[in-house]
């Protein structure tokens, strides 16, 4: 029988609530610039303001993914990132005492070659408690949704601004934890400026379901994410730290130099994003 105690991120998002706070999900790329800095990045984060924690899987054929993210999936991949190492990443940060929600974004493809089964069991065991799958959409996936609720995971599903109101009332019922809105049309990466018509789109999905919404793509300042919590359930930031670290990088900065220099944006945003500016 499925699950039907509200999750670690239905929890988050009660508590945020009442506390009337927006929530702020970082994501970082597992593998980039390696294992060890990837988990000091994410530990950093949890102790500087994130809610919730985005952690992307490299794949070399990225589904909705920009240039900046694409060249950390390629980064760690050529440093020989395998799967399990996604769950060894899990396990070490709740071996640290890191105890908010972590949410895995991940290839179909990636998935399918475990088996459904041996994925959710891995992700599960290792520490996750959400997935987002993006090539998997709402509606073909089956009894996926179904089983990852049994195992404790919140499937989590996408919107664009160009899904139909049919398509979008069906995610409404599919999705757990939250539904992720795609603020813009294409791929991720920073942007000058949000687009005019987010608010009416998030308010929009919100007549649908009683999940949070959260925003992402193309958030890359401090006073964005703060525009975005004014109208939505919490902002998600990839392209600006993902960049951030790369950066880092190039300017040869290594361990608690490197995450310090991406922590101090992350914290920024979290910031913000608390604070939210009401549109």
């Amino acid at each position: 029988m499925p699950n039907s105690a509200p999750s670690k991120i239905d929890q988050t998002f009660q508590r945020l609530k009442a506390a009337n706070r927006a929530a702020f999900i970082p994501f970082y790329v597992a593998g980039d610039p390696d294992l060890k800095t990837s988990e000091q990045l994410i530990r950093s984060a949890a102790e500087s303001g994130a809610d919730l924690i985005e952690i992307g899987v490299p794949f070399s054929d990225p589904i909705a993914d920009g240039p900046v993210i694409q060249a950390a999936f390629h980064r760690a991949l050529a440093k020989g990132f395998k799967v399990r190492q996604l769950f060894e990443l899990a396990r070490n940060l709740r071996a640290s005492g890191v105890t908010l929600p972590l949410v895995a974004m991940v290839s179909y493809t990636l998935v399918y070659k475990q088996s459904l089964a041996a994925f959710l069991k891995s992700a599960k065991d290792a520490g996750f408690d959400g997935l987002i799958i993006p090539d998997l959409p709402a509606g073909y996936e089956g009894d996926a949704a179904e089983r990852a609720r049994a195992a404790g995971l919140d499937l989590i599903f996408l919107i664009a601004p160009t899904t139909t109101a049919e398509r979008r009332n069906i995610i409404a019922q599919r999705s757990r934890g939250f539904i992720y809105y795609i603020s813009i049309a294409g791929i991720t990466g920073a942007r000058a400026a949000l687009p005019a018509d987010l608010a009416e789109h998030v308010r929009d999905i919100k007549a649908r379901t009683a999940l949070p919404v959260c925003v992402g793509f193309g958030i890359a300042r401090p006073e964005q994410a703060a525009a975005v919590c004014g109208v939505a359930d919490g902002a998600i930031v990839g392209s600006a730290l993902v960049r951030r670290c790369e950066e880092a990088t190039a300017q040869n900065l290594q361990g608690q130099a490197l995450v310090a220099h991406v922590t101090a944006l992350a914290a920024e945003l979290a910031e913000a994003a608390h604070t939210r500016t009401r549109v």
